[in-house]
């Protein structure tokens, strides 16, 4: 007998001849606008594979783009956990075709649910309070979050990192039992939510699930407009059931929003307001949904660059993991505290959450799911950082294709995952100089974002950093080959300064990205053959650095050689440059060991300073410490050694953060003194 799956007669086949038979008559004739408008009565499981088969045909996209748009059909949807991957897809396609459903299901929310503007004298003394200070008294943690901001566009910066601090300690504050029991009692006497008008539980329900699909599906824009409304309404809700979990769940899907599309001012407010309802947290808050308000307050620190913030939350975050806790959860909660070790260059603690993360991600989800193309793409983030180059580029390649098998190709989502490819392709390929990978996914990378965001929009100024790095070193070559490639070095310089001005506008000038840009200006002016700037631009990196992260961080060294690279090739200041190369391999031999692969740059340039100055001792002792790297590092690459191997064990949630708070805390040795 034949197998089910070559079987006419099996259920397969049969039931996907009848979804071609339905879709098949279904046209825009008069005739047939009846049988159009039946759809939304079958079921569930039913419709869903009837709108993904009409996604397939151009000619019933417009059709399928009207049946969506209904906010009662799209809800049943949206609330049909197990068809998700399937919306997403129906999504992208009609994406694909210019059929903006985000922009018609987010004007649709808003213009249903969102409630009068209030009073212009009321409005302002909203705007002198925090939202809800009348009705709430002022605590402790909610006046310091009135003041506690970042530099960010429009915001004024009085916050220090103690105030952030003393904000997050009192995030574990938990009330007292009188207080629980006089919160619980003010609780049981409020509405229930079965009490409130049917329109605010819609309200509700759908703006909480629309608004997180639509920033799962790339479009945060849209997310931002229905979760802003809804918060508003909620504020002005009768007081209800559960009504402080609800703004909270709101509060946290709308961060994340926000910080993802780099809109930091409203960010900013978002993360004043939770920090006010953190004041009125009880015992009765599920611990799951104030570890993921922790995770996406450390995403936003994250995405401005303040890593010590960000990390600090994250550990909070972590804290409130429980083993109970949705698989979802416990994956994004992992990913952020991974990415916030990384950047805080505590990599034994990054490897152990990652790995875990991405582990989760595909037993739970499948291969193909978004979350586990999200945990790859911070596992590759987390590879390029330890050095193993070759296996990031094969994590990234790996998390672009799940990305375009979900979302298609022109979605937020994927543009991200070209840039990062991009810029491994780039690190991978610096020695050989055959960037051609490298510029095909950052050209999409920018593509893409052109599209999708406004021309002085931080993601495209990203994007358009790795595009001047590329454009840098392909000049270079075509240069060393005799040819003349200015109008390359002047378009990089373009990129660059773009993304310099924005960075500036956005973060300030003490901002770990900013001095990056002043970096990358500083070694292509080293290019450009100005040399006075290209020193005056590595060393503002290297002041900003090393008073935002400490003089042993990874990018204080990174800067400290270009610099030391500036005065040993271009402006003869040898003594200097061996300074600052034994400064850099230093720092380099702390944070990643002797087969470091930034390590063969410094020890070639200090031969060549010895060299230089004759001085043939020391020439030797480095021509041999580099014949000794060059060995170990040939052995890593034959081996496939990696210093943070994959950790392979499934731990427990329990397990996880065992391991995680009993780590000893990777400290910096203090230099010994210089000899005399």
């Amino acid at each position: 007998m034949a197998s089910g799956q070559s079987n006419n007669n099996s259920p397969d086949p049969l039931y996907d001849l009848s979804l071609m038979a339905v879709v098949d008559c279904l046209d825009c004739k008069v005739t047939t606008l009846k049988r159009i408008s039946k759809l939304p009565e079958l079921p569930d499981n039913l419709l869903i594979d009837v709108y993904e088969l009409m996604s397939q045909q151009a000619d019933l996209k417009d059709t399928l783009l009207e049946e969506l748009s209904h906010l009662d059909i799209f809800r049943r949807l949206v609330r049909y956990t197990s068809a998700r991957g399937k919306l997403l897809r129906i999504v992208a396609a009609l994406m694909a075709s210019n059929k903006a459903l985000p922009r018609r299901l987010s004007d649709a929310y808003v213009g249903r649910f969102a409630l009068p503007e209030i009073g212009t004298e009321e409005s302002e003394l909203d705007e002198a309070q925090p939202a809800g200070a009348k009705t709430v008294a002022g605590t402790g943690a909610a006046a310091a979050a009135a003041t506690a901001t970042a530099t960010v566009t429009g915001v004024e910066t009085t916050a220090t990192t103690m105030d952030v601090v003393a904000i997050a300690a009192s995030c574990l504050n938990h009330m007292t039992p009188k207080e629980n029991h006089a919160a619980a009692e003010a609780e049981a006497e409020a509405l229930s939510m079965d009490e409130l008008p049917d329109e605010d539980v819609m309200a509700i329900d759908l703006g909480l699930r629309l608004g997180s699909f639509l920033s799962e599906a790339g479009w945060m824009q849209e997310s931002i407009a229905v979760l802003s409304c809804l918060n508003e309404r909620l504020k002005r809700m009768q007081a209800f059931q559960d009504g402080i979990i609800t703004r909270l769940d709101c509060l946290q899907r709308l961060l994340y929003a926000e910080s993802s599309l780099c809109n930091f001012k409203l960010a900013q407010k978002t993360y004043a307001e939770l920090m006010e309802i953190n004041s009125l947290l009880t015992d009765s808050v599920p611990a799951p949904l104030v570890a993921m308000a922790y995770t996406q307050i450390s995403s936003m620190y994250y995405a401005r660059n303040e890593y010590n913030n960000s990390h600090m939350w994250s550990v909070q975050a972590m804290r409130h993991l429980e083993a109970s806790a949705p698989t979802r959860v416990a994956i994004d909660v992992l990913r952020q505290a991974a990415k916030a070790c990384v950047v805080k260059r505590d990599f034994a603690r990054a490897n152990l959450l990652i790995c875990q993360a991405v582990r989760r991600a595909r037993e739970h989800f499948g291969p193909n799911h978004q979350k586990y193309g999200d945990a790859l793409l911070d596992y590759g983030f987390f590879l390029l950082n330890v050095d193993s180059v070759f296996q990031s580029v094969n994590i990234y390649k790996e998390a672009l294709a799940v990305r375009r098998g979900i979302f298609g190709n022109m979605n937020f989502h994927v543009a991200i995952a070209h840039e990062d490819l991009s810029y491994a392709y780039y690190v991978h390929e610096y020695s050989t100089g055959d960037f051609s990978c490298a510029q095909e996914h950052v050209d999409e990378a920018v593509k893409i974002m052109k599209t999708l965001v406004p021309s002085n929009h931080l993601m495209l100024a990203s994007a358009k950093r790795v595009k001047a790095l590329l454009l840098e070193e392909i000049a270079l070559d075509k240069i060393a080959d005799g040819m003349d490639e200015e109008g390359l070095l002047l378009q990089s310089e373009e990129l660059h300064n773009f993304a310099l001005q924005l960075s500036l506008e956005v973060f300030g000038e003490v901002n770990v990205q900013t001095a990056k840009h002043y970096g990358n200006l500083g070694r292509l002016y080293q290019t450009m053959n100005r040399f006075e700037e290209a020193e005056r631009m590595h060393q503002k990196a290297i002041r900003i650095k090393t008073d935002l992260l400490g003089p042993y961080d990874y990018e204080v060294g990174l800067s400290i050689g270009h610099l030391a690279s500036l005065y040993n090739y271009q402006m003869k200041k040898f003594r200097q440059a061996e300074d600052l190369y034994l400064r850099s391999i230093d720092i380099s031999l702390r944070l990643f060991g002797r087969t470091y692969s930034g390590l063969e740059y410094d020890y070639l340039g200090l031969c060549h300073v010895y060299e230089t100055l004759h001085e043939f001792e020391k020439y030797l002792r480095y021509a041999h410490i580099l014949e000794n790297w060059q060995q170990l590092r040939g052995q890593n690459i034959t081996q496939n050694k990696s210093s943070y191997p994959a950790i392979e064990v499934d731990y427990t949630i329990e397990q996880v953060k065992s391991k995680f708070f009993s780590m000893n805390v990777k400290r910096v040795p203090t230099p010994p003194e210089p000899k005399n």
